[in-house]
């Protein structure tokens, strides 16, 4: 199966160039992406924004459990991003490709509302939120603690919201913002 692929393929890379944490385990990856899988019954959008995806915990399981859809993989650290392009050419995924550099910077090329956005971990939240309240992306997917999305939901307050919770993480949930247009709505 091609997510146990993806787990040997970043632990064996891992012990090479650190990328996630060295005591990483297959157990502790394979929780997760069980969880990053959560969110593919909740993206609607053709196109998928991993924004930060340092490992590609996010965006590989994603690409690889919805290959219908395009990703683009942004990251700033370089040897991240040679590792996410390794990854992708391992796993043949071709739904998937590699922007190296800060989300900032690829938000400013990008001109497609029809996408969405998932992230875990980000620290600046707030900033992709300004991407769907701005209409940049239609979506936001954000694996993240409640109390920081507490900081952000007076700001987001016009924007459709939900809550769902992840199983045995009381500090984490799914945190879904999406931009609808008036025309939807009706």
């Amino acid at each position: 199966m091609k997510m146990d692929e993806f787990i040997d393929f970043l632990l064996a890379y891992n012990q090479k160039v650190n990328l996630v944490s060295r005591r990483s385990t297959r157990e502790a990856l394979d929780a997760l992406i069980r969880e990053t899988l959560m969110l593919q019954d909740l993206v609607s959008m053709p196109l998928v924004i991993d924004a930060g995806s340092g490992g590609g915990l996010l965006g590989i399981p994603l690409a690889i459990s919805l290959p219908a859809k395009k990703f683009v993989l942004v990251e700033p650290t370089h040897k991240k991003v040679v590792f996410l392009k390794e990854a992708l050419r391992h796993l043949a995924l071709n739904n998937a490709v590699v922007w190296e550099g800060p989300v900032q910077e690829f938000m400013h090329h990008h001109e497609k509302f029809a996408s969405a956005m998932v992230t875990r971990g980000f620290p600046k939240i707030e900033a992709l939120a300004e991407y769907v309240y701005k209409g940049k992306v239609r979506e936001l997917l954000l694996i993240s603690s409640a109390d920081k999305i507490k900081k952000i939901q007076n700001k987001v307050a016009n924007i459709r919201q939900n809550r769902y919770n992840i199983p045995s993480r009381d500090n984490l949930i799914i945190y879904k913002l999406e931009n609808v247009s008036r025309e939807t709505r009706k």
